[in-house]
């Protein structure tokens, strides 16, 4: 695995992790300033996904990053991997839910910065 792809990788599951223990500048700073989600019938800009995690502070979210294909080409990163996920509502039982991902992200001064994110539900199942 190159190094590129090895810091693809990290981008994704710190980006996961700032989410999981809440941590909104962090997340935030994974993000470029064209930053643009697609989930499900959703377009958030970088500012709109910021603000609905910052409400979110009682749910719990954890994720398992998995069968990632990543390409790097010079500032350009994408890539393609699952995310099995655990979403714990603050109010009610955990989900299961099974996406498969495809992140874009751009280099800038040495570090992947998260560009383009399109998540496709493939299955929820209750726990």
């Amino acid at each position: 695995m190159s190094r590129d792809e090895s810091d693809v990788r990290a981008t994704l599951t710190g980006w996961y992790t700032a989410m999981s223990a809440h941590d909104i500048t962090a997340v935030g700073a994974a993000l470029s300033e064209s930053f643009l989600l697609v989930e499900h019938d959703q377009l958030l800009d970088r500012d709109q996904l910021i603000e609905m995690l910052s409400g979110e502070t009682d749910d719990d979210l954890i994720a398992d990053l998995s069968e990632f294909r990543v390409t790097v080409q010079r500032d350009v990163a994408w890539s393609t991997h699952r995310n099995h996920e655990v979403y714990t509502p603050a109010v009610g039982e955990p989900i299961r839910l099974e996406f498969l991902e495809t992140v874009v992200l751009v280099r800038r001064d040495e570090h992947w910065l998260i560009d383009r994110y399109h998540a496709t539900r493939l299955s929820p199942a209750a726990l």
